[in-house]
């Protein structure tokens, strides 16, 4: 009964390792995937103004970024 109880417990603690370490991969993918759109953006954002009023530039970047966004709630529904 002990033994079949200690194979119990290691499988379990195998697996929640296993599932953290999954999320914690997944959680660092998102989070350098927003860091990489955010430079996108402001680089977007920049190179606009070199024709735009700055103003106009980081308003179109913003309605790009919330259409992305609105497509991406609306593909997951």
């Amino acid at each position: 009964m002990r033994k079949t109880v200690d194979n119990f417990v290691d499988s379990l603690e195998h697996r929640s390792k296993k599932v953290l370490r999954t999320v914690a991969m997944i959680l660092a993918g998102i989070a350098l995937a927003m860091l990489g759109i955010a430079v996108i953006a402001v680089g977007f954002a920049k190179w606009l103004a070199l024709f735009l009023p700055s103003w106009l530039a980081w308003t179109i970047v913003g309605i790009l970024l919330l259409l992305i966004g609105a497509a991406l709630v609306a593909a997951n529904r």
